[in-house]
């Protein structure tokens, strides 16, 4: 008995310490692709067909994206990568900047020999495809899907749509990265879901979060604050297909589809939950995007 009552007790323990999982008997294939002598971007993919490719924000995986990548593989090559120095892939000294993102995505795409792209970046991950796009234009590009992030991070500005209102409101980021990181991490991420997460689920995404040094999570923190790509999001409106997602909060929401009208009318508009709606609303909005792209 008291064999069978240890036996029970290692089961348990077993079971309660898996780690979190995203998407149950997935079938993804994952892999790196060597991109130069110093980096390595770690992807996953399913499917086949026309590519769509999932970007991760500010030090974010492609862990984040297995629910996209799972339901797109039916009817493209959905991939997911883990930008430089982000997840599993290489951590470099230098180049931790969005510029460098774009010219990263476009050896990741000619790596794989990818061709007529659909991109679709997340947060500061549609940075990378605007920093595309100033390098490389609409080269290899079908549609763009843009969630919930504006080309321009900072302005003074009333009513502009961006994250700050001031430089001076970029100091707490940099205060929280620097000296509590795991705490800051954790109140970032509860900020971005309506109903609050499991423990479990919580622990999960930090833990994919702080795969990145601190001193990326810096640079990158930085670099974005100090980017504008609202010549990019002009360039391309009309040109190619557009969908912006945004997260349905005040004093954003009203700001962005106001930004959009003005500076890039032809882009397509959806707008509900908060700013990881594809994670916590996966449904509604893989269908969005599915519709979007099938019109």
């Amino acid at each position: 008995m008291k064999f069978i009552n240890h036996f029970l007790s290692v089961i348990t323990l077993l079971f309660i310490c898996q780690p979190y999982t995203v998407v149950a008997q997935t079938n993804f294939t994952k892999r790196y692709a060597r991109i130069s002598p110093d980096l390595q971007l770690y992807y996953i993919e399913a499917g086949s067909g026309t590519p769509i490719i999932f970007i991760p924000g500010w030090i974010g995986t492609s862990s984040f994206y297995e629910k996209q990548v799972s339901y797109f593989s039916k009817r493209y090559r959905a991939i997911s990568y883990d930008p430089r120095s982000q997840g599993r892939s290489s951590k470099t000294l230098e180049n931790n900047n969005y510029i460098q993102h774009g010219a990263d995505l476009k050896a990741f795409m000619d790596t794989l020999r990818l061709k007529d792209v659909i991109l679709v970046g997340h947060s500061a991950g549609c940075l990378d495809i605007y920093a595309y796009l100033r390098a490389f234009g609409l080269q290899n590009v079908k549609a763009i899907v843009f969630i919930d992030n504006s080309p321009k991070t900072v302005s003074e500005q009333k009513g502009d749509w961006v994250w700050y209102n001031s430089f001076g409101e970029m100091k707490e980021s940099y205060t929280g990265i620097s000296y509590d990181r795991l705490n800051f991490t954790k109140t970032f991420l509860k900020s971005f879901f309506i109903k609050p997460l499991k423990e479990d689920e919580l622990n999960w995404f930090t833990d994919e979060l702080m795969k990145s040094p601190t001193y990326v999570a810096l640079l990158q923190e930085y670099d974005a604050n100090m980017s504008d790509f609202t010549k990019e999001a002009q360039m391309i409106d009309g040109k190619i297909p557009v969908l912006n997602v945004l997260a349905e909060r005040s004093g954003w929401t009203e700001f962005a589809e106001a930004w959009l009208k003005k500076n890039a009318p032809h882009s397509k508009v959806e707008a509900f939950g908060l700013h990881f709606m594809c994670w916590e609303f996966a449904d509604r909005f893989n269908a969005a995007v599915d519709a979007f792209l099938t019109k």
